[in-house]
């Protein structure tokens, strides 16, 4: 199966009475077997479930590689970032304590907004970018880690959770 660990957000294209999701990729997994989702979702539990919930803030908007050729558009993370980073290396080690490779590059926390890939998209590509790196979203607590599949369909990916690695630790704010 094909598959990632995240956390859930609200999905910062709709609009702000939506309850629809999107999630924060914390480790992109790849194809993987049944038994080492099993196995990595025992190491995730593990390792996630001393730290305690906290409030993450959706806050900006820019592009990977850059914005003056966007191949992904994204929201980014403000207040939340440190701990949403601590969530992704506690999952990357976890991850390698069952066989999974750790990630070789350095953790940038978002949530995909655009793929570009025409001319239609780089137009609204440029429209998401003007929005600004101070561009508020909105803000939602994180509670929970999920191990999520993506099955990718003609009409777009389908994702399921798989299994939940709740935050245990006391809350100190």
């Amino acid at each position: 199966m094909r598959a990632f660990v995240a956390v859930d957000v609200p999905d910062p294209r709709a609009p702000s009475d939506s309850t629809a999701s999107a999630h924060l990729t914390l480790k992109f997994l790849g194809e993987i077997s049944v038994p080492l989702a099993e196995s990595l979702g025992a190491a995730v539990r593990s390792a996630v479930a001393s730290l305690a919930p906290f409030s993450l803030e959706l806050r900006g908007v820019g592009a990977f590689p850059d914005a003056s050729h966007p191949r992904v558009v994204w929201a980014g993370v403000g207040e939340g970032a440190e701990r949403v980073t601590d969530l992704a290396h506690r999952v990357d080690e976890a991850g390698t304590t069952v066989g999974v490779r750790p990630e070789p590059r350095p953790f940038t926390p978002h949530v995909t907004l655009l793929r570009v890939r025409g001319p239609r998209d780089t137009a609204r590509a440029q429209e998401w970018l003007a929005c600004g790196p101070e561009h508020v979203f909105g803000r939602t607590e994180v509670r929970d880690v999920v191990l999520t599949s993506s099955e990718l369909r003609r009409e777009g990916a389908v994702h399921r959770a798989i299994d939940r690695f709740p935050l245990q630790g006391v809350r100190t704010d």
